[in-house]
């Protein structure tokens, strides 16, 4: 009888019933069951999950990934995939943990008696201990030995950004970092900046794109060769070849001129700045000493004379407007408005203030305009378009000299 098949006989039925009673074979838990797949190993273990990890060792990669959407998580163990869809996706409610620690003095909550043990077993009772190979250091979690060795020791990370060649202990932190990834490389020493600021900082200190002049005994750089030698004077020569400047009113010296400019100007006879409280006859050197005296002794002072109340300034505001001396005063005279010549700005003025010499200057040019339209009139007589036109135009004149009046 085939499986899933009724049973329609006696003999169907007694095959059955032989089939359920027949001795099951027993697994065999003593040898080994998974061999590693990597070519040349042949390695083989008891439990899926020492597979696993063995695995993991050679390849780097996580191969059990979450089966639900939206979630990315990847484990390298299949036990650590069961127990996150376990606790997260398949959990119907938040995790509560009621089973406390029964060892005295350890805070620690667990969800089961399992963990409880577990922890009591691995942190209390045998905690495992993990040396460094290199140092004296030693850690209770393989992966804090494994970050110790690499960051202080190795240097070796098991992901590394191509671009920035920075290191990372994890392939999620790897494939987050490199989308995001920026970096600035410099075109004239190679060297690679993740900030641009750092770049920025970098081209600055080197002064690339710009000619400079390097002292051959200190790091100072300079960009004229006038200063490298003015520092070399200084800096770098015998004490007896330094370019000392001294001072001619007092014993100090000086390895820069400009130095003992502003010596001088300072000590012996150079600016003065008094400080204006009347009651205070402190006297400075520098404008920048000044105000720093005004605001550490003066500043309540200072402050009740600068502060202006806001009732004052809005009174000033609200005041009356200036009037413009030339208030009322029309910008063209009526003269050269009436008669239709335009004339100088100044020209203008006087004869708002009807001068005699610019109306004798404004008729000649009136008659000068009118006899060269006279002569561009070709069919009327010209006697009598210079006599109708000469009396319209004095008549407009007159008009004018009359309305400044």
């Amino acid at each position: 009888m085939t499986p899933g098949n009724k049973a329609n006989s006696d003999s169907d039925l007694e095959s059955v019933i032989s089939f359920q009673d027949a001795p099951k074979p027993r697994r065999n838990s003593v040898g080994p069951k998974y061999i590693c797949s990597i070519e040349g190993c042949g390695k083989s273990f008891k439990r899926l999950d020492q597979l696993d990890r063995h695995e993991y060792h050679h390849t780097g990669v996580k191969k059990h990934y979450c089966i639900y959407e939206g979630c990315d998580k990847v484990y390298s163990i299949l036990t650590h995939l069961k127990r996150h869809l376990r606790t997260t996706h398949e959990r119907a409610g938040p995790p509560v943990k009621n089973v406390p620690c029964q060892i005295a003095g350890c805070l620690k909550m667990f969800q089961s008696e399992t963990n409880m043990y577990r922890h009591i077993r691995e942190v209390h009772e045998n905690p495992k201990i993990y040396p460094c190979s290199f140092c004296a250091e030693k850690f209770t979690q393989k992966l804090k030995l494994r970050r110790h060795e690499i960051q202080k020791h190795t240097g070796d990370y098991p992901y590394t950004c191509e671009k920035c060649s920075r290191g990372f202990y994890q392939q999620w932190e790897h494939e987050r970092h490199v989308p995001s990834c920026k970096v600035y490389i410099c075109a004239n020493c190679n060297v690679k900046f993740d900030k641009w600021t750092k770049y920025l900082k970098h081209c600055k200190e080197k002064q690339h794109g710009r000619k400079y002049y390097q002292c051959e005994q200190c790091e100072r750089v300079y960009g004229k060769p006038s200063e490298l030698q003015k520092h070399i004077a200084a800096k770098h020569m015998d004490e007896e070849k330094k370019m000392n400047f001294k001072c001619p009113s007092c014993e100090r010296c000086y390895a820069y001129e400009r130095n003992l400019k502003q010596h001088v100007r300072i000590a012996h006879g150079g600016k003065r700045f008094e400080c204006g409280d009347p009651d205070c006859e402190r006297v400075f050197s520098s404008a920048q000493n000044l105000a720093k005296h005004l605001q550490r002794e003066h500043a309540t002072s200072v402050e009740k004379k600068d502060v202006v109340p806001k009732e004052t300034k809005k009174r000033n505001n609200k005041g009356v407007r200036k009037k413009r001396k030339d208030a009322g005063q029309s910008i063209m005279s009526n003269l050269s408005k009436f008669s239709g010549i335009a004339v100088d700005k100044n020209l203008d003025k006087l004869l708002r203030e009807r001068e005699d010499e610019a109306l004798d200057i404004t008729g000649e040019k009136l008659a000068q305009d009118q006899s060269e339209s006279d002569e561009s009139e070709d069919n009327v007589p010209l006697s009598q378009l210079t006599v109708c036109n000469v009396d319209k135009s004095v008549e407009n004149l007159m008009s004018a000299v009359l309305t400044d009046v």
